[in-house]
């Protein structure tokens, strides 16, 4: 990681060579460019938010963060009742590192888990984790290919919506085989999601 001081003697040998100007910098860090001054001077730190900035704007960068990786997003899984899969919604998206590996994500469609996993959220699925728990997260599909995300629960075997709408109902279980595609392992409100938001 960068320090302060590196960023400074760095900055300060950038004016001092010509290779960029106050008014740039400052253009840059979105400041007036007497604070730039300042900041050559030592009467003004860098500050936190700029930091980051100025560290790309000099070739500072420290790549990708090892906490984070990206997955793919595969399509679009429906929380409602059991139907056919969407396969819009494409791309990838960022999630904790220590995710299983193999893990995908599956945009939520529709509002039967909308207490958890509201519309347009995402939902990451480990498909090599397939054992039903009472009161875990699952993507499952029926012999017809349609699928579903819903909460299993035992006793008697049935999916639970989670849902602020009442006309969610259960689905019972065995009745018909099932498909589980895989456990539920995170759900993530990304920025594309608060994009849509707003």
């Amino acid at each position: 990681m960068v320090t302060h001081d590196e960023l400074l003697d760095e900055l300060r040998r950038w004016i001092t060579s010509g290779k960029v100007r106050q008014k740039e910098v400052a253009d840059e860090l979105g400041i007036a460019p007497p604070r730039v001054n300042e900041m050559l001077s030592g009467k003004r730190r860098i500050q936190q938010r700029e930091m980051p900035i100025l560290a790309h704007y000099l070739g500072f960068d420290e790549g990708p963060d090892p906490s984070v990786r990206r997955i793919a997003r595969i399509g679009m899984v429906p929380a409602s009742s059991l139907r056919e899969a969407l396969a819009d919604s494409s791309g990838s998206i960022e999630v904790p590192a220590n995710l299983p590996r193999g893990v995908f994500a599956l945009e939520v469609d529709g509002e039967s888990m909308n207490k958890i996993a509201p519309l347009g959220c995402d939902v990451i699925v480990d498909p090599n984790d397939k054992q039903l728990f009472s009161g875990d997260l699952y993507v499952l599909s029926n012999e017809a290919g349609e699928f579903t995300f819903k909460r299993f629960l035992q006793d008697p075997a049935r999916l639970v919506p989670l849902s602020t709408d009442p006309a969610h109902k259960e689905i019972a279980i065995g009745s018909e085989p099932i498909n589980i595609i895989g456990r539920v392992v995170s759900i993530t409100l990304g920025s594309d999601f608060l994009r849509k938001m707003g």
